[in-house]
C-alpha cells in the first residue's frame, strides 16, 4: 500500500512539473484568458457599458458608473475562470501523449506500478496544475475588484467561488481525460488544442452572453458542463453587483432591470426552453462527472486487457 501510494505522489509530482516547468505550455494555456482580457478592454466593455446606460434611459443618474463597471468587470472575470480550468487542464494532460508518443508508457506497463496508478497521476496532476493556474487567476481578479472598489462579495461567496473552480477543475479533467485518451501524436493533440482554446470562449459565454444565441445553440452549449459551471461562478460573482444597481433604482423599472440582467449575463441558463437553477447546474455537473469517472474506468480496463 505504502509502495503504491509513494508510487502515486512520484508520478502526480513529476507530470505537475512538467507542465509547470514548460513556459511555453504555460503561455499558451494563458493565451486564451490574454485574449479574453484583451477584447473586453478594447472593444466588450465600452460596448456592453454603453448598452446598459442607454436600455437604463432617464434612469441611468441613479446609477453609479463603478456599479456599472462592477458588473462588467465580474462577467469579463468569470469568463477567464470558466476558460483557465478549461484550458490549463488540457495542457496539463499533454503529458499522456507525450508519454505516448515517447514510449515513456512502455516503460510503466514493463514496471511494476499499476497501470491504475499512472493513469490516477495523469488525472491528479491535470487538476492540480488547473487549481493552481486558475486559484491565481481568481485571486488576481478578486483583488482587482477589490482595489477598484467593486469587490461586493461576501466571505462565503469567496469560498463557494473556489469551490466551484474545483468542481470545474474536477469536471474537465475527467472529459478532457477520456478524449485524451485516444491521442498518440503531439501534432494530432496540438491541433485538437487549439480547437479547444478557440471554443471555449464562446461555450462558457467570456466573449458575449450565452443568451444571445439562438435557442436551439443555447440548449447544446448549455449541456455542456464547463457552460454550466461558469454560469454559477458569474452569478456569484455578478449578482452582488445586479443586486445593487437594482437596489439604486428603487423599483422605479419594476424590477425590470434585475429581470432583464439575469437573463442577458446567462444566469438562468435555458436547455429546450426550460429554466434550469443553482441546484439542477449542480446536480447536472456531478453527475456528468461521476458518467465520466465510470467511461474512463471502463476505457482503462479494456486497454489494459488488449495490453495483456
Amino acid at each position: 500500500m505504502t509502495r503504491t501510494l509513494n508510487a502515486y505522489k512520484g508520478l502526480t509530482a513529476r507530470n505537475a512539473k512538467v507542465f509547470l516547468k514548460d513556459k511555453m505550455t504555460i503561455f499558451f494555456s494563458l493565451l486564451t484568458q490574454i485574449i479574453v482580457l484583451g477584447l473586453f478592454l478594447l472593444f466588450i466593455k465600452n460596448s456592453y457599458a454603453n448598452g446598459i446606460e442607454s436600455a437604463l434611459g432617464a434612469l441611468k443618474d441613479r446609477v453609479a458608473t463603478k456599479d456599472i463597471d462592477a458588473l462588467l468587470n465580474s462577467w469579463m472575470i468569470s469568463g477567464v475562470i470558466g476558460t483557465s480550468v478549461v484550458t490549463a487542464t488540457m495542457n496539463a494532460l499533454s503529458v499522456v501523449v507525450s508519454d505516448k508518443e515517447s514510449k515513456v508508457d512502455f516503460d510503466y506497463n514493463a514496471s511494476s506500478v499499476k497501470g491504475s496508478v499512472v493513469v490516477t497521476s495523469y488525472f491528479s496532476a491535470a487538476v492540480l496544475c488547473s487549481l493552481i493556474t486558475s486559484f491565481i487567476l481568481l485571486t488576481a481578479g478578486l483583488i482587482f475588484l477589490s482595489v477598484t472598489g467593486a469587490l461586493l462579495l461576501s466571505f462565503t461567496d469567496i469560498l463557494l467561488l473556489y469551490g466551484l473552480v474545483v468542481l470545474g477543475s474536477v469536471s474537465a479533467a475527467v472529459i478532457l481525460m477520456l478524449i485524451i485518451s485516444f491521442f498518440k501524436k503531439n501534432s494530432t493533440f496540438s491541433s485538437f488544442s487549439i480547437v479547444i482554446s478557440t471554443l471555449v470562449g464562446f461555450i462558457v459565454g467570456a466573449y458575449f452572453p450565452i443568451s444571445e444565441l439562438g435557442e436551439t445553440m443555447q440548449s447544446v452549449v448549455n449541456l455542456i458542463p464547463g457552460a454550466q459551471i461558469t454560469a454559477l461562478i458569474r452569478g456569484v460573482l455578478i449578482t452582488p453587483a445586479v443586486e445593487r444597481i437594482n437596489t439604486a433604482l428603487g423599483g422605479l423599472d419594476q424590477g425590470q432591470f434585475k429581470e432583464a440582467a439575469n437573463q442577458l449575463f446567462g444566469l438562468r441558463p435555458h436547455i429546450f426552453g426550460a429554466e434550469v437553477d443553482t441546484g439542477f447546474m449542480l446536480l447536472y455537473s456531478v453527475i456528468v462527472i461521476a458518467v465520466f469517472i465510470v467511461l474512463n474506468i471502463v476505457l482503462f480496463r479494456l486497454s489494459s486487457r488488449r495490453k495483456a
